[in-house]
């Protein structure tokens, strides 16, 4: 198989704008993978669905936003967000998604494996402990790295997934790292980055060397916080809202 230039993404959040600066940023691209979460928090979720279903991606897979939207359940998202979580749920993508877009979230796979470059890589938008919740961050201890590392919730002991590559999402926040043999990359948010850096957060993959380059691009930020705006919504959530938005920090 030929070297290929991969875009890889996640966390775009209903942040079209955040996703536009990404698409043009990155300079065209072999293959297009999306974490997961393309819903709730930002105001144009419907436009971020159709936008990603047009790309043809290689890869979308289903976050815990998109399996909350889709099945009506709770997304299990940090405690300090969680109100703003279903709120934005509540009175913005149910309001803007249609059923047959619902339908595409609720067929998405929730995890994905296979070989590209010559390196057997996993995906998922947490973990592969836990696909859709599951929160894998660097600070960790070892200990908890490798059995968040490990592909079943009902293992007791660290038994890390048969891969060299690991990409997930989910954390907000962009890494590269190694936990012992095993590459563990977040592209980090699109949408709605929470790592003190405002701008658009994506990674680029070369398979023929397996190079990976963190990358973040500015966008149009308040033309993201009128469009949330002009929703009417809650003082209180819209104020937090912008604030992330603006700060890139909860």
């Amino acid at each position: 198989m030929r070297a290929m230039k991969v875009l890889v993404v996640s966390d775009i959040h209903g942040n079209y704008e955040a996703l536009n600066a990404v698409l043009e940023s990155a300079g065209g691209w072999d293959s297009l993978w999306v974490l997961g979460d393309l819903v709730d928090y930002g105001p144009e979720p419907h436009v971020v669905v159709d936008v990603v279903r047009g790309l043809d991606p290689d890869l979308v897979l289903m976050g815990n936003h998109d399996y909350a939207m889709a099945y009506g359940a709770d997304c299990m998202c940090a405690e300090e967000v969680r109100d703003l979580s279903v709120y934005t749920r509540q009175f913005v993508s149910a309001r803007l998604l249609s059923k047959e877009q619902l339908e595409w979230l609720r067929n998405l796979p929730r995890s994905w494996s296979g070989v590209v470059g010559g390196l057997k890589v996993f995906a998922a938008h947490g973990s592969p402990r836990n696909n859709l919740f599951g929160y894998l961050r660097p600070s960790l201890p070892r200990s908890e790295l490798l059995l968040a590392l490990t592909p079943s919730m009902y293992s007791l002991r660290p038994r890390p997934v048969d891969s060299d590559v690991v990409l997930v999402g989910h954390t907000h926040a962009q890494f590269d790292i190694r936990v012992d043999s095993i590459r563990v990359v977040n592209p980090g948010s699109v949408g709605q980055p929470r790592d003190g850096d405002p701008r658009a957060a994506y990674a680029i993959v070369e398979t023929g060397n397996w190079g990976v380059e963190l990358r973040r691009v500015e966008y149009d930020v308040m033309k993201t916080v009128r469009k949330l705006r002009e929703l009417n919504l809650d003082r209180e959530h819209l104020s937090r809202l912008e604030r992330i938005l603006v700060t890139g920090r909860l």
